[in-house]
């Protein structure tokens, strides 16, 4: 399990920006900061972020939605 992190008051994202009370990011810059690190690490696109981890579908392929719902936060949440 990783450690618990917390707000900064700067955007996480790396673009300086200050951010809310109790925020990470800037309003879309979450988004930004997900496709900029799935393009650093060489992972273009959600299905091979998903297939370097295992999940899709095919032999020997876990399933996200399975593995999301089980654990205890998510019962009983909609996808």
């Amino acid at each position: 399990m990783t450690d618990r992190v917390l707000p900064t008051g700067k955007c996480w994202c790396g673009c300086g920006g200050e951010t809310e009370r109790g925020s990470f990011f800037l309003k879309g810059h979450d988004k930004k900061a997900e496709r900029g690190l799935r393009e650093l690490l060489g992972w273009k696109d959600i299905p091979a972020f998903l297939n370097a981890y295992e999940y899709g579908d095919g032999p020997g392929k876990k399933s996200l939605y399975e593995e999301w719902s089980k654990r205890p936060e998510n019962i009983g949440k909609k996808w």
